[in-house]
């Protein structure tokens, strides 16, 4: 029997991941589609109309933004639009917690406070580490020029916390931001299982 459950969850370890991955690819696909589809067929009518369009019109959408974005003078229009939107009230809630979110994601383009290093921190009298990202390196809100924040990330994306840590105190390492993340919100799981191999 225990024979029998080693077996069970060795496959349920290698079909749950993908099952997921696919339905999640899968549901997200579904609502793109249907956000668009039914603006699509009054444009081109029912007659015209194939499923997948919308998800092809959404990557297309994105794609010409990011030409706008890329360009000089629209860059510039755009870059004023999204500052006004920073300063509705309500808007600002959301816009702004959500575009600082996107500084961590690896490839943007350089910015004063964008996380560039990933550092270790450690904790005092208790002989660890915690690895984090530098995401500001200047607090002017607390008039502290000697510190940094360091974001830790929390295993499988539950949350994290952020360190105003002194400058002196981070040890730099030399590893992508990219790989960082996905080994903390792994758990370094993966690590350890390439480590066996």
């Amino acid at each position: 029997m225990k024979h029998l459950n080693q077996i069970f969850f060795k496959g349920l370890i290698v079909v749950l991941p993908i099952t997921l991955t696919f339905y999640l690819l899968f549901w997200a696909s579904m609502n793109i589609e249907s956000l668009f589809a039914s603006a699509i067929s009054v444009v081109v009518g029912k007659e015209l109309y194939i499923p997948g369009l919308g998800i092809v019109l959404t990557i297309l959408f994105i794609f010409l933004v990011g030409l706008l974005v890329n360009n000089y003078f629209t860059g510039r229009i755009l870059a004023w639009i999204t500052q006004s939107l920073e300063k509705i009230p309500l808007i600002k809630a959301i816009y702004n917690p959500l575009k600082d979110l996107m500084a961590l994601i690896p490839g943007r383009s350089s910015e004063k406070n964008k996380p560039q290093r990933v550092v270790l921190v450690p904790i005092e009298n208790a002989g660890i580490e915690v690895m984090g990202l530098v995401t500001r390196e200047e607090l002017d809100e607390i008039q502290e020029s000697s510190k940094v924040t360091v974001y830790v990330p929390f295993s499988y994306m539950l949350g994290g916390m952020t360190l105003i840590v002194p400058k002196e105190k981070v040890k730099i390492i030399d590893m992508p931001v990219d790989q960082a993340l996905k080994l903390s919100v792994t758990a370094w799981i993966k690590a350890s299982e390439e480590r066996r191999e």
